[in-house]
This record gives structure tokens, sequence and C-alpha cells, in this order.
């Protein structure tokens, strides 16, 4: 299995991190080398210089590649890969996670790289899309829609004992700036700070931090939000048990793991029909969504949720039960190791 690191920002090393939590070394042989860390470009070059040495080793012990694969850079480091894999005649898995992989391959892509990326997909046995909406969409333009099966992310479920619901304290992680809807949330708070004093935002994330944090000086609620940065393990654990709302009005996305780990801690969820989103929450029952850009309709949810501790209850209640019912990261396994068995079970080599 190769992809992001571990220790890598983002959703992929969330999944990978939530497959080995719920013993998938355990249900098969799996090394997972990792073709990208955070840091410099140099590092970054250095880290994918020795995955490169590490997987020529590699490839000759294993039957099956599986590629955590996003847009942009991601695909063409994964290619590398996959061309080498397809060469030794081994199995591969295509796990397409891109929040944008539309975008990239509609309108970042020429008409030669948009046939570069088909022919990698030609060579999966199979791929992984995070929802029906995706598989639509890759089946459209990419790959036949026999070689695509649909596993959604999945969480951890965590023991999490009574949650507090009386408190307006709302959670946003991700990387700040426009993709993610940050600014969206931030214009949103402008009245509703004035009818709810208590309300207070924690934004955990990086990237555009001082834009945000200007245009709440200018707005006048800088004294509602804390910019906590990135936050992982236990710091991040307080926060999504001490918050009782999360709010994630983004554009762009494959199925965010952020929103899935909120629902497993209870929290009321508001968010936006993109992505796999609708395919976890379904609004007024598990959650409250609104479409991405709609600022009036953010602070109507944000509004409703805020005027009624039983409705952030209830919300964050059957959220909680979606996530064990659906999004058990146990099951996401199951249907994984079933998917190496299916592979596995077909003959012949590569063309």
């Amino acid at each position: 299995m190769i992809g992001a690191g571990r220790d890598v920002r983002g959703g992929v090393s969330s999944v990978v991190n939530g497959y080995y939590e719920a013993g998938l070394d355990q249900k098969c042989e799996l090394t997972y080398l990792a073709t990208m860390e955070d840091g410099s470009k140099l590092k970054k070059l250095w880290v994918a210089a020795l995955a490169r040495i590490r997987f020529e080793k590699l490839i000759r012990e294993v039957d099956i590649l599986h590629v955590h694969m996003s847009s942009d850079n991601s695909f063409y480091r994964k290619a590398v890969f996959i061309r080498r894999a397809y060469r030794a005649h081994k199995k591969i898995i295509i796990h397409m996670h891109g929040s944008t992989f539309d975008l990239f391959y509609k309108e970042r892509c020429n008409k030669r790289q948009k046939k570069e990326v088909r022919e990698i997909f030609r060579m999966a046995d199979r791929v992984i899309a995070l929802s029906d909406d995706w598989k639509a969409f890759l089946a459209k333009f990419i790959c036949p829609a026999k070689k695509i099966r649909v596993i959604y992310n999945g969480v951890p479920v965590p023991e999490t004992g009574k949650k507090e619901y009386g408190n307006r304290r709302i959670l946003f992680l991700g990387i700040l700036g426009q993709r993610k809807g940050t600014y969206d949330l931030i214009r949103a708070l402008q009245g509703v700070c004035r009818t709810y004093p208590d309300v207070h935002v924690y934004f955990g994330g990086d990237g555009e931090r001082e834009q945000a944090k200007r245009l709440c000086r200018e707005l006048g609620i800088s004294a509602h939000v804390t910019f906590t940065g990135w936050v992982r393990g236990r710091k991040k654990e307080k926060l999504l048990r001490g918050c009782s709302m999360y709010v994630l009005p983004t554009y762009h996305e494959g199925m965010p793991m952020s929103i899935l780990e909120a629902m497993s801690y209870g929290m009321a969820v508001i968010s936006t029909y993109v992505g796999g989103i609708p395919h976890m929450i379904t609004d007024g029952e598990n959650g409250l969504l609104c479409q991405a850009g709609d600022e009036a309709g953010l602070r109507e949810a944000l509004m409703r949720l805020l005027a009624s501790k039983e409705e952030r209850r209830r919300l964050g209640c059957n959220a909680g039960r979606t996530v064990r019912d659906v999004f058990d990261v146990r099951k996401m396994v199951n249907k994984v190791t079933e998917l190496y068995g299916e592979v596995m079970a077909e003959t012949g080599g590569k063309a």
C-alpha cells in the first residue's frame, strides 16, 4: 500500500491510520510505503527518491499494489509506481481520494495529460471511489464502471460517554481558505455573534490563517474566534468532545474525514451539498446542509442550531448513530479485504 506518510496532514493519512487501528494489517500481510511527507521541497524529493528505491525491492514480494491517489502532484507521483507494478504483472487498486480530481482532469489537464490519466486508470484492476457520485464521474470520463467499487471512508467509533450540548462552541477543522469555506463561515458569524454573544468558533487548521484573522478583525468578531493551528491527538480529541457543533461549508470534497470524526463524537454538523457529503448527512435528520457559497443559508443553519440545545442534541445523536451503523472503519476494512480477495481470485496476467 502506498500513499502520503501516516503523519501527513490530510484525509489520506487519517484513512490509512484508521485501517491500521481497525486491524487491516492483521487480516493481510500489509506493508505501507510513504511516497510523500510534510516538509520542505528538498525533504519531499528525498522521501520520493527513497520510496522509489524501496519499492524496487517490495514489488518483487507483493501481490497487490493499493495506491491512495489524489489529484495534481499526487497523481503524477503515483503514476510512476503504477507503471512499474503494471510491468511487473502485479494486481493494482487505485483508491481515488482527490476532492478536486474532477477539476484536475477537466480543467487542469491538457489533451495529452487527460490521455495519460485514462491510461494509468486502465492499468488498474479495480478503482475505489468514495461515493456513487465519484463513481459516476470516473465511469463517464476515465475508466469503465465495471472496474469501480464504492467504499466509503470510515472512522473508529470512540467511547464518547455523555455529550454536552449546552454550549455554543463550534469547531472547524481543515486547511483554512476559500475551498473549505473558511471565509463564508467568518462572514456568516458577524450577524450570529450579535444575537448569541457566547458563541465561539475554534479554527483548527493551517493554510491562510493570517488572511482569516484579518477578516475577523475587519468584521469585529475576533473575540469570538480562536485559531489553534493544525490539531491532532489529544488536543483534537479535546475539541471534538468539548464543542457541540461542527461546521465545514466546503466547496469541493471527496468524503471528508473531519465530518465523519465530528459525527462519531455526536456533534451537530453543518456542511454543504458537495462530493460524498450528502451520502453522510441527510439534511434535517443527522445534520444540516446548504449550498456551497450560500452565506445566507449557512447563517440560517447556524442560527437554527444555536437557538436550540435540543436540536443540537437530536442531530448529534443521530449523527453518532449513522457512523456506528454505516461508517465504522471496521466495516470498511472488511470491504477492502473482500476486494483484495476478489482481485486475487482473477486469473491472467497484465497485457
